[in-house]
């Protein structure tokens, strides 16, 4: 896998990929002088930073909701 494509896989910058395999949290082999990442790493990465989605409600809280206008009290 080139860097490029797992840049594209983790929707991240090529310069990320670089970080995450400096910092170990990529797996890589390096062939001369490039490193390129190891496709299971990449799987691996994706699935352990994964964030379940929450459920967004529109509507503003129920507090702001019942709030009154505002009234003038010394008029």
């Amino acid at each position: 896998m080139t860097v490029k494509e797992a840049a594209r896989e983790l929707g991240c910058s090529i310069s990320f990929i670089y970080k995450l395999m400096d910092a170990h949290q990529l797996a890589y082999e390096m062939r001369g002088r490039r490193k390129l990442p190891v496709d299971a790493s990449v799987a691996e990465y994706r699935q352990r930073n994964l964030v379940p989605a929450q459920k967004q409600s529109l509507a503003p809280p129920e507090s702001e909701q019942r709030k009154k206008p505002y009234q003038y009290e010394f008029l």
